[in-house]
């Protein structure tokens, strides 16, 4: 009995084991035959791996503060790019863009390099220097968008429109000043209403109305009377309709008077005394003193209020009225620099010193522009400004006079003699009274 169970037992083990291995046969024969489950072995691998790389990129963006970085400027043309590319282009595209046309750009590009004024950087031209800041002052564009647009960082051009700006207010030494002094203006000659008696004006003068940015602290200061914050600044310009003075500094509620006298009495300024006998056109505004005609008070001045039929009661109504006809050139010359420039109806949060230095760049720039293209779509006529070492060395000696502002009474009478002197004959050259 014994002998017959052990016997028994290595047969069971035999046969167990030969059933594990049937079992185990048989499975992979299934595995192998059903293709189901090769497909999902490999989609479980294939979406472990997707779901590492998810788990990978999360730690990435957690390690990088939270998002993925990315390029700020990797769209478009580089700055330099798009600068031959527009200056190669339609001219109207480029004048539309940067307020000038290709001639004129170029000159004020080769007079900054050759005035050795502002040279160009490793990675930036002149060229694209003055783009960025065309672009800025001509449609009152932010930072960040001419960043965009010339694919640079706003430090940068932060940093190179401050160049451009600093260049051109220097260079307004020598562009900012009378061009035309010796003889009758043509403006004048062409014009019988006014030759031969305004023949001893030089240009009109007269006050503007800037956009200005001011602290809180002094928003009352800068606030005119129409309830604006700007800065009353004080140009003169000639009968080319170029400006050839320009004080900046002063806040919007000074009156014109007030900048008018602290212009002609500080020495530094410079301001472009005329010669003896002739003089400047202004308006009510500012005192009747020698060398400063102004019109008669007390009568009608503006064009706007003439009668019907040209009904004049007098000589001096007549005498205002061609008075405000040949004054009218220093409006006209604001309109153009502010249709022009946008940027001086809506003045950046700059510093004060930087806004009247942007003031004068923009004159400047606007003499420059006005020198190249005379037929521009801004302006009709101008006459041709050189440049030569004779007027460069002249430009620091200008208005180094020892003029005093005399506003005594003799003065003041001076003024009203030569005013006279000019009405009463044109009346009665005119109406033979």
């Amino acid at each position: 009995m014994e002998n017959q169970s052990s016997s028994e037992e290595p047969r069971s083990m035999e046969t167990n084991s030969e059933i594990e291995d049937s079992s185990s046969s048989r499975t992979r024969t299934s595995e192998s035959d059903d293709p189901m489950a090769t497909y999902h072995s490999s989609g479980d691998e294939a979406a472990t791996q997707e779901v590492n790389i998810i788990y990978m990129m999360w730690m990435a963006s957690q390690l990088s503060g939270g998002r993925v970085l990315m390029p700020e400027h990797n769209i478009g043309l580089r700055g330099n790019q798009y600068i031959e590319a527009v200056l190669n282009g339609n001219p109207r595209t480029y004048k539309t863009m940067f307020q000038m046309e290709v001639p004129a750009f170029r000159y004020v590009c080769d007079l900054l390099r050759q005035s050795f004024i502002m040279d160009p950087t490793e990675r930036v031209s002149v060229e694209e220097s003055l783009g960025m800041f065309c672009l800025l002052v001509g449609h009152a564009q932010g930072q960040r968008i001419v960043g965009d647009r010339f694919q640079h960082s706003s430090e940068t051009i932060n940093r190179h429109v401050k160049t451009v700006m600093r260049a051109l207010h220097q260079l307004g030494r020598t562009v900012i000043r009378p061009t035309n002094t010796d003889g009758v203006h043509p403006y004048i000659t062409r014009n019988p209403h006014n030759y031969p008696w305004f023949e001893k004006c030089l240009g009109a003068m007269d006050g503007t109305m800037i956009d200005a940015a001011a602290p809180s602290r002094l928003s009352n200061a800068y606030r005119n009377h129409r309830g604006r914050i700007a800065q009353n600044v004080l140009c003169l310009c000639d009968f080319d309709m170029k400006f050839t003075y320009v004080y900046t500094g002063w806040e919007g509620i000074a009156h014109d008077a007030q900048v008018f006298l602290d212009a002609l009495s500080r020495s530094p300024n410079k301001f472009p005394w005329p010669p003896q006998g002739h003089y400047y056109l202004v308006d009510s505004a500012f005192p009747c003193i020698e060398k400063f005609m102004p019109p008669y008070p007390r009568e009608r001045y503006h064009r706007s209020d003439r009668y019907s039929g040209h009904q004049f009661r007098g000589y001096k109504d007549y005498f205002n009225f061609c008075h405000s006809s040949l004054r009218n050139i220093i409006e006209r010359t604001f309109a153009l620099l502010k249709n022009r420039f946008l940027i001086l109806n809506a003045m950046p949060r700059y510093r004060p010193t930087r806004q009247g230095m942007l003031v004068t760049a923009c004159c400047t720039l606007h003499n420059l522009i006005k020198t190249v293209t005379p037929n521009d779509e801004f302006i009709q006529a101008t006459l041709a400004l050189q440049f030569s070492e004779e007027n460069m060395d002249a430009a620091d000696h200008l208005g180094e006079t020892s003029e005093v502002v005399d506003v005594s009474y003799e003065s003041a009478g001076v003024m009203a003699a030569q005013r006279d002197g000019i009405a009463i004959p044109m009346w009665e050259d005119r109406f033979g009274e």
